[in-house]
């Protein structure tokens, strides 16, 4: 490996690793689903520029959200690898140009990011704070900077060690250890869709949920419904998506009404489906249930007894959160009959179509094997 370009390879590397994981994330239906919600989301984004009261509350509110910008996308990338303290010990000016390269490129990358999620903002700043483009542009130049100072902030300080008598040395342990977090991070938003070798998932036991599991509707009739739910619960991935996603729903539900709200939530619905639907698979690898006689309509009748539940109680919150917003019975009632009706089409024919479809390719390839 040419030691001169070591930033320029491992980048490659790490990118190339991620566009391979991105088709399977955006694929057709996830595309389109991301079209219209995007959509949906900008309208309703001009409806509120247009429509937001001018009070003192919603000028701290946009204050508080442009600070909260600073604090997304300011993780400092350095693409070390755990071999490189020893397999480049005798040359460390390679891991210093490449630390030091990484670091100006994260902040390069943080201030664009900043960049857009503040022009972004520019309607609400134009309509809330100030009419002059002078000092919105001033206020986006001061939050681009603040954001590239704190990635180098933070660089240096992952890579300073504790001591003070450590002098100009580098901490190349812990710099290895936030890239490895940083990169998992990542490839656990892919191993939603696809088995990523190598990611193993954070798991943590919350007791409080215990009674919940063991009481869970339809575990009695088919065990494997007890398995995936321990699973969603346990596993961060899964519950952390139908939490922000759902949270997602109620900021809607704060900006929109009528069918637009009751298609983002459609959309929304569909897309909370899509992320958990790997749940099917995740435990396979855990305990082998392939190696006992599971047909696919016990897979497919416990993951709907699984996912239930859950997408029962998002249609109840979003719900309460959209008639509180709006106080309109036909709406609830638009928005619980859409709601019920997509859930029902995507776990009574969607994903068992995408169940069955998976098991039997498996089963097939493994037979052919």
């Amino acid at each position: 490996m040419d030691k001169r370009h070591l930033f320029q390879q491992r980048w490659t590397q790490q990118w190339r690793l991620f566009s391979k994981y991105l088709r399977y994330v955006f694929n057709d239906h996830a595309v389109l689903a991301l079209f219209f919600l995007l959509g949906a989301a900008g309208l309703a984004y001009r409806n509120l520029w247009q429509h937001a009261p001018i009070t003192l509350g919603t000028k701290a509110l946009l204050l508080i959200i442009l600070v909260i910008t600073l604090v997304i996308f300011k993780t400092p990338a350095n693409f070390l690898k755990p071999a490189d303290p020893v397999f480049l010990m005798g040359d460390e000016t390679a891991l210093r140009r490449l630390f030091k390269t990484a670091t100006l490129y994260s902040a390069v990358v943080n201030g664009v990011m900043q960049f857009i999620m503040t022009l972004l903002l520019w309607p609400m700043m134009f309509r809330l704070l100030t009419p002059y483009l002078s000092v919105v542009i001033l206020v986006t130049l001061v939050l681009v900077i603040t954001k590239i100072i704190l990635t180098f902030t933070a660089a240096k300080r992952i890579a300073m060690y504790r001591q003070a008598e450590a002098g100009d040395m580098i901490d190349w342990r812990a710099l290895i250890a936030n890239e490895e977090k940083r990169l998992n991070s990542i490839l656990a938003f892919f191993n939603l869709f696809i088995d990523v070798p190598g990611q193993r998932p954070s798991i943590k036991r919350h007791r409080w949920a215990d009674r919940f599991i063991h009481n869970w509707p339809g575990h009695r009739q088919n065990p494997l419904v007890k398995l995936m739910v321990t699973t969603f619960v346990r596993q961060s991935q899964f519950a952390g998506v139908w939490v922000r996603l759902t949270a997602i729903g109620i900021v809607a539900s704060l900006v929109t009404t009528g069918w637009l709200q009751t298609a983002l939530y459609a959309i929304l619905m569909y897309l909370i489906v899509l992320q958990v639907l790997p749940l099917v698979a995740s435990h396979q690898q855990l305990v082998f249930d392939h190696l006992f006689p599971v047909t696919i309509g016990q897979r497919q009748q416990a993951f709907r007894f699984a996912i239930t539940p859950w997408l029962i109680l998002t249609i109840m919150i979003w719900s309460l959160v959209g008639f509180a917003t709006t106080p309109s019975v036909t709406l609830l009632l638009q928005n619980v009959i859409g709601l019920v009706v997509v859930g029902g089409i995507l776990v009574f024919w969607y994903t068992n179509r995408r169940i069955a479809n998976t098991f039997r390719r498996r089963n097939s390839r493994a037979f052919t094997k």
